[in-house]
């Protein structure tokens, strides 16, 4: 018996975001859906009800395309990436992005890279903290796009995000409607951060009617000073332009 994960109907919306969706494309989200509320029922990777996943993971993910449409061959980074949303989701609506999955939790890392095996994504799957991998080398301002869905309040996100972007590259932040104030907090942090910040917002439907969706966007006009991001405890302690 099929789990019912909600209406796919809704994943023609995503047209008008510049997304066209093939057969191959649809099977392969319907499998990563399969293999997400298989693992969780061991994990606690998902509280959203199956029959809400199209439009609450899916639509929900692929709304960035609304906002921005990353060049071929982007580097993408997903921080926070939990479940592999929304990375998994832009890698395979998007086969040719060079897309990198990281989390700082071991297990959820290995459900990522399990994952991309399984859809057979060529996507890599990195454990670390994004405070201490964005002084890495091989990390640091090497992505033309950056993408984070519920990991932190945007004065503590932008710190983390902005360090990991080129120059010219874009930072995008799914976020509520109601938090555009704190959107706003995060100005004076983003332009410390080398960066400028807006905010788009966007309607869909989903099973439960429509929704609206706030995303807050990061635009990196100049390096990000070499002391960011600090450490966790001094950005907890002291947030850049807001509280945290």
């Amino acid at each position: 018996m099929e789990t019912n994960f909600g209406d796919w109907r809704l994943l023609a919306q995503t047209e008008r975001w510049g997304i066209t969706l093939d057969e191959v494309r649809r099977h392969l989200l319907q499998r990563y859906l399969n293999h997400l509320y298989t693992v969780n029922q061991q994990m606690n990777l998902t509280r959203v009800p199956p029959e809400q996943a199209v439009a609450r993971h899916l639509l929900d993910s692929l709304c960035l395309f609304a906002v921005h449409t990353p060049p071929e061959g982007a580097r993408v980074l997903d921080i926070g990436s939990g479940a592999g949303l929304p990375g998994i989701p832009i890698a395979i609506v998007r086969p040719d992005l060079k897309v990198t999955l990281l989390d700082s939790h071991g297990k959820t890392v290995q459900f990522l890279q399990g994952a991309c095996q399984l859809l057979n994504l060529s996507v890599v799957a990195i454990q670390a903290r994004a405070e201490e991998w964005a002084h890495a080398p091989e990390a640091r301002e090497q992505f033309e796009m950056v993408v984070a869905r519920a990991v932190a309040k945007m004065p503590v996100l932008a710190e983390l995000m902005a360090p990991f972007l080129t120059v010219g590259g874009v930072g995008l932040a799914l976020k509520s409607v109601h938090e555009l104030d704190e959107i706003r907090a995060a100005e004076p942090a983003v332009r410390i951060l080398g960066a400028s910040l807006s905010t788009e917002t966007l309607e869909f439907e989903t099973e439960q009617g429509t929704v609206q969706r706030a995303i807050a966007v990061l635009r990196k006009v100049r390096p990000t000073p070499a002391q960011y991001p600090r450490s966790w405890a001094q950005i907890q302690k002291r947030p850049l332009g807001g509280k945290a």
